[in-house]
């Protein structure tokens, strides 16, 4: 499959430490039960410099999600999180409290979910969401909270919105519910978007547009670390990619150096498990107990099927 990487040139790279938002080093995150301990994330080095975009991909269970909530103080409950290094511009983010990682998700870091239908509040309007960084952090006289919202739907393309910002997150498309999501992650002009899986619940259309917001507010120099399953994603963004696989960064460089020659032997068999036209009914990948290629578009389970497992009428919400 061929991929179209970008080749855009950033003017200052990770090396600037002038222009770095976030920097980290030898982070390790493990989770401590009852009866084991999960090692999630195993020492990954990772910079973002401000005009910059860099994506985080994997498999599910990679550690990708895990890595995305430490980086803004969300790690999770158990989470015992090490680092050698960690700030966030001029902070240390080792040493912040709980009421100090406050003070800075919103303002400092803005965080886009994948779901938007479960990340916003299904009692709250569009202009409430937007709104509640610029009211928490005081970022802007009471009475000027409203303009600034109006600004920031405006800016993501939210169309209509002065009149749509007051409807609610069932009223909404797909399209707009993730607007009005980056319009809230953006509202405080944050240095640093991390979006995780922005694009993964959105049709190709909508994935589409969504991608030239962020390169918009890339370009426009905030720094971007984009965590993604997709490589299509991201080589249409990221100007580096870290590929990453139980826990541990395992290759990494330019988009599309990673995505055209990969070296690394996982990253060669993501690329393979990319979906196309001549892979219509032939296994994606290698990774699974059956070889490459073997054909998959029969099923054994074809005999088994029975009654329906699941029945619903009259549902209302």
């Amino acid at each position: 499959m061929t991929t179209e990487a970008r080749t855009r040139t950033v003017t200052a790279g990770p090396t600037d430490e002038a222009r770095q938002v976030l920097r980290v080093r030898d982070l390790q995150v493990r989770f401590t039960g009852r009866h084991r301990q999960v090692h999630a994330v195993r020492g990954i080095d990772l910079e973002v410099s401000r005009g910059e975009a860099v994506a985080i991909v994997g498999e599910s269970g990679s550690g990708k999600s895990v890595t995305t909530r430490t980086l803004v103080g969300l790690p999770g409950p158990g989470a015992q999180v090490r680092a050698a290094e960690f700030r966030i511009g001029e902070v240390d983010a080792r040493t912040l409290s709980e009421a100090g990682w406050r003070r800075l998700r919103g303002r400092r870091i803005g965080l886009v979910l994948q779901d938007a239908l479960s990340s916003l509040d299904p009692l709250r309007t569009v202009r409430h969401e937007v709104a509640e960084t610029l009211i928490t952090h005081r970022l802007v006289p009471r009475s000027e909270v409203g303009t600034r919202v109006l600004e920031a739907l405006d800016l993501v393309g939210f169309p209509d919105p002065a009149r749509r910002a007051d409807q609610y997150p069932h009223q909404l498309s797909g399209g707009l519910r993730q607007r009005a999501l980056i319009a809230a992650a953006i509202a405080a002009d944050p240095a640093l978007l991390v979006a995780d899986e922005p694009t993964t619940a959105l049709d190709v259309t909508v994935q589409a547009q969504i991608l030239d917001l962020l390169s918009q507010r890339r370009d426009a120099g905030t720094a971007l670390l984009l965590i993604s399953h997709d490589l299509a994603v991201v080589s249409r963004i990221a100007d580096r990619v870290l590929v990453m696989r139980e826990g541990e960064i395992v290759e990494s460089g330019p988009t599309e150096q990673v995505l055209s020659d990969p070296k690394h032997e996982y990253t060669q068999r993501l690329l393979r498990a990319i979906p196309s036209a001549t892979t219509r009914g032939s296994r994606l990948s290698d990774a699974g107990s059956g070889p490459a290629g073997a054909d998959v578009s029969r099923s054994t389970a074809d005999d088994r099927i029975g009654g329906p497992v699941l029945t619903a009428e009259h549902v209302s919400r």
